[in-house]
């Protein structure tokens, strides 16, 4: 990730959060960023000025769901490392900027899909209630641009996406035509899709130390063939696959998970051209993964099914997102993390979908400039309050049990993957392709290609046209 501090800087950074950071709130609610800033340093300057605002009320429209894809909300000290961190990065914020942070979470109201209804609703009204917005990845954030409900960032004072707490990969990639409507950063943390693997099962099956595979390069697609080969089995000998058996891997033929095994092959599903876009799920790349994707679920004797569950300890591979890990706190199966296989050993890095939320300005927004200040304020204090917090929580024995995870979690970071095909996908299906096709026990791309081509055409044309629909 080229913003990611190295590891050994983050667990300093870690360590001075635990010891310094939330007692040093406790003792003053205003906590300077002079203050904090003395012991964890971001990387740069911040090049906003301390403003007077007044108190005035700067109201974020965030989704967090039943797990937090952005960490953008409002919370009090409770003695949990993100807890505090977001407490403090919140207070940092409104003390440079004489503000005061109101945060509505969409959650509460409307499906994470559907944040587009409240943002239209203040659009079509005039109301103007929102002055930054946080969507989560897949909400319909194609629709807010080509409705013309959102800013074009690149030109909005204060922000500088050549720092470190910006994204720089998922600038590039999102960027439109030479506009960007969407950001990540330092304040967005990173909800990689990862895999995680049984230790014992590891062992009982004599399996190479996965580890040293991955770090050498060579855990690929080939790979984890070899390692899922003849380990689903009847275990009970009741004649049939169910919840008491032995599974190599558990929810692969799952679009989400599809799509994580793409883009961990290092294949987008569309990709910038000189005419806009092209659309890759005619690729022979894509194809071959999802013909490898087939054999291990049907050809090999690897039949998964989605009603067992890794933790039960009868799975060597399972996968989820890094912040829904705390699902397995109370399991006692010891287990690890691992990136993504590469496509072959030829491939420079793991890559890993990243299933995450975004941050935008609404064209109605009472102040521009203010919102772009306190978009870089709030993406400057998590790089030095959220991020090492984040780091230790998935480094916290609940979670992640074993010091090689620390090394996993820096290749994880430095692959991350932003791809217009599923950020801007709005739902049309064009990265939900292979997943599909899978649970139908099918790998005929060119087919399904050939029948939603024009929809997919359509839908990214008006895209990367930027054309405005007239609203009213």
């Amino acid at each position: 990730m080229k913003r990611q501090l190295p590891t050994i800087i983050l667990l300093a950074l870690i360590a001075s959060l635990t010891a310094c950071g939330s007692e040093n709130v406790q003792q003053n609610e205003t906590t300077s960023a002079q203050n904090f800033t003395e012991t964890t340093v971001p990387a740069e300057a911040l090049d906003v000025p301390e403003l007077d605002n007044g108190g005035k009320i700067f109201t974020i429209l965030a989704c967090n769901e039943d797990v937090r894809y952005t960490y953008i909300e409002d919370v009090e000290q409770t003695g949990d490392a993100m807890d505090d961190a977001i407490y403090l990065r919140n207070r940092n914020v409104e003390e440079h900027l004489g503000i005061s942070l109101k945060i509505v979470d969409t959650s509460t109201e409307t499906a994470r899909t559907d944040i587009y209804t409240p943002l239209s609703r203040d659009v079509m009204s005039g109301d103007a209630q929102f002055d930054m917005i946080s969507p989560h990845i897949l909400q319909s954030i194609s629709q807010l641009v080509t409705e013309n409900m959102v800013t074009d960032l690149s030109h909005i004072d204060y922000v500088d996406f050549t720092k470190s707490w910006w994204n720089a990969d998922f600038t590039d990639t999102l960027n439109l035509n030479g506009k960007l409507f969407y950001a990540s950063g330092d304040m967005i943390v990173p909800n990689a899709r990862v895999i995680v693997f049984n230790k014992q099962m590891m062992e009982d099956y004599k399996l190479p130390d996965i580890n040293e595979v991955i770090n050498s390069g060579a855990w690929t697609l080939d790979k984890l063939g070899e390692y899922t080969k003849d380990i689903s089995h009847d275990a009970d000998g009741n004649g049939i696959m169910d919840k008491d058996d032995i599974y190599a891997f558990s929810d692969l033929a799952n679009t989400g998970l599809a799509t994580s095994f793409v883009h961990g092959s290092n294949q987008l599903f569309v990709t910038k051209a000189d005419n806009g876009f092209e659309i890759q799920l005619g690729s022979e790349k894509m194809y071959n993964i999802t013909t490898k994707l087939y054999d291990y679920i049907y050809k090999d004797g690897n039949t998964t099914i989605t009603n067992v569950e890794f933790g039960n300890g009868k799975v060597l591979f399972g996968s989820q997102v890094l912040l829904k890990l705390q699902i397995l706190r109370d399991y006692d199966t010891d287990f690890g993390i691992i990136p993504f296989p590469k496509y072959d050993e030829s491939q420079e890095k793991y890559q890993s979908s990243v299933w995450n939320g975004l941050v935008c300005v609404p064209v109605t927004a009472k102040d521009h400039s203010l919102s772009g200040a306190v978009l870089e304020t709030m993406a400057y204090y998590s790089q030095s309050t959220l991020m090492p917090a984040y780091y230790d929580k998935l480094l916290d024995s609940k979670f992640v049990r074993d010091d090689e995870s620390t090394v996993m979690l820096d290749l994880i970071f430095d692959g991350l993957v932003y791809d217009i095909g599923l950020c801007f996908d709005n739902f049309i299906g064009c990265y939900g392709a292979p997943g599909k096709l899978l649970n139908e026990g099918s790998t005929d791309l060119a087919s399904f290609y050939a029948k939603n081509k024009s929809v997919y055409e359509e839908h990214y044309a008006e895209l990367f046209g930027l054309n405005v629909k007239i609203r009213g």
